[in-house]
């Protein structure tokens, strides 16, 4: 698997539920994806703020997602792709 690190700010449509956050489109490079299955997904903390990462699968890669409780700004970390 070839792994390609971005850490890009990004534009994410998310479902935001019970304290609960789930990315639904995301836009990345003029492109949008839909996100067509939720992988993982786990928080972690930066000093005091809340860090949300999403493994989700789109267009036949996978991908990896960071959302900064703090600020509100989403980031692609990671594209995942055979090859």
């Amino acid at each position: 698997m070839q792994v390609e690190y971005l850490n890009e700010p990004i534009k994410v449509r998310a479902d935001f539920e019970g304290g609960r956050a789930r990315p639904v489109l995301f836009k990345h490079a003029g492109r949008v994806y839909a996100v067509e299955r939720l992988a993982a997904a786990w928080e972690d903390r930066e000093g005091g703020a809340r860090v949300l990462y999403f493994t989700v699968e789109a267009a036949g890669a996978v991908y990896q997602l960071r959302f900064q409780t703090a600020d509100g700004l989403w980031y692609l970390e990671a594209v995942m792709m055979d090859g």
